[in-house]
């Protein structure tokens, strides 16, 4: 009876002991998985036409000759960026996205921009033929419009 209960006791500290290899053994390949983007939240401020604030709009003109075929206007996609006083320019996380319309080969995209950031700068649109895909282009450089019912519109024209 005494060793039964020894060898009882072996088990269960075998058992113990393979459990915790293969909890160690887990942990590492958990640490190896790249870190999750964290989606930016778009505030529900955003939404209300009545919410004070402001627009910038990028107005972007396709060659005429633009292969629509191969690369669909809705694939294009945007980016705002902003410039730091050492001249290095930044994405603007939540203002990234496809076109939201398009008039005969002028594309438009529009973000709404808070009160808070009124007059702030220097920002510009880059342009690519999709998300992380070929540059297309970038507008100058401007300001966030800076009085109430403002929208500062950016043209600027696409090469293929």
């Amino acid at each position: 009876m005494y060793l039964n209960r020894i060898n009882n006791i072996r088990h269960l500290v075998a058992l113990a002991v393979i459990g915790l290899l293969l909890i160690g053994l887990a942990q590492p390949a958990l640490a190896d998985l790249p870190p999750r983007t964290t989606p930016t939240p778009i505030p529900t401020e955003a939404f209300a036409p009545s919410a004070p604030g402001n627009w910038i709009e990028l107005r972007v003109q396709f060659p005429s000759t633009w292969p629509w075929a191969k690369s669909p206007w809705n694939q294009v996609w945007t980016v705002v960026q902003w410039q730091d006083a050492a001249g290095n320019w930044y994405t603007v996380e939540g203002w990234q996205g496809t076109l939201d319309e398009i008039i005969k080969t002028e594309g438009v995209k529009a973000w709404w921009v808070s009160r808070s950031d009124w007059g702030k700068g220097p920002f510009r649109w880059v342009v690519y033929r999709s998300p992380g895909g070929v540059w297309l282009g970038n507008s100058q450089s401007f300001n966030l419009p800076g009085y109430d019912g403002a929208t500062v519109k950016v043209e600027m024209m696409l090469s293929q």
